[in-house]
């Protein structure tokens, strides 16, 4: 079972950044190019982009699904601080931005290769964005966190109510095991004396 949570963590975490390094990659061109993104975008060979949404709503729906079924194995929450994350997120999504034009600039005729790829164009911008998205990435694990602790606290069992009586319960009545005349030896008179007779 725990296997099997580090796994739903793993893959939402996956999800998550995968998310981030499309925005990442989308927000860069947009603030290098303003309008012109969209042009740029497709001389630069980055037309396959497009039909990565379906991907990336499956992707979504993944990192909802592994926090749900987190929950439902009793998942806690992580011991890393914000900061740590935030910092290890930014640069992932680095990494995957720079790895991403790399290929690009290797596979597509009209990209920039080498170095060029990943720093020309306004490139630079990847580095404020990787980490404003990753303090973005970090956020949302961190609420999906307490998301899938609040929902696998044991919920308080309802019972159903007593049954109303009418009037009220009487009282057991116990003898007092001191005040009975036998008790401890204190009977008033003595056993009855067998008589012998002898026929």
């Amino acid at each position: 079972m725990k296997s099997l949570s580090i796994i739903a963590q793993r893959l939402r975490l996956a999800s998550l950044l995968a998310l981030g390094s499309f925005g990442l990659h989308q927000l860069r061109y947009l603030l290098a190019y303003g309008g012109d993104s969209g042009q740029t975008l497709a001389e630069q060979g980055h037309d396959y982009l497009a039909s990565a949404l379906p991907v990336l709503a499956a992707l979504a729906l993944a990192a909802l699904l592994a926090t749900a079924l987190r929950a439902r194995l009793g998942a806690g929450l992580s011991r890393r601080s914000l900061s740590r994350r935030i910092l290890l997120c930014a640069t992932a999504l680095l990494a995957i931005y720079a790895g991403q034009e790399l290929l690009e600039g290797t596979l597509s005729a009209g990209h920039p290769a080498g170095a060029a790829a990943v720093l020309s164009g306004g490139g630079w911008l990847a580095l404020p964005l990787a980490l404003a998205l990753g303090c973005f990435v970090a956020l949302a694990v961190q609420v999906l966190e307490r998301i899938e602790v609040s929902l696998s606290r044991p919920r308080p069992r309802v019972t159903d109510r007593a049954p109303r009586v009418r009037g009220c319960a009487r009282r057991e009545r116990r003898p007092n095991p001191l005040s009975s005349p036998l008790a401890f030896g204190l009977a008033r008179r003595p056993p009855p004396v067998l008589v012998q007779t002898g026929f």
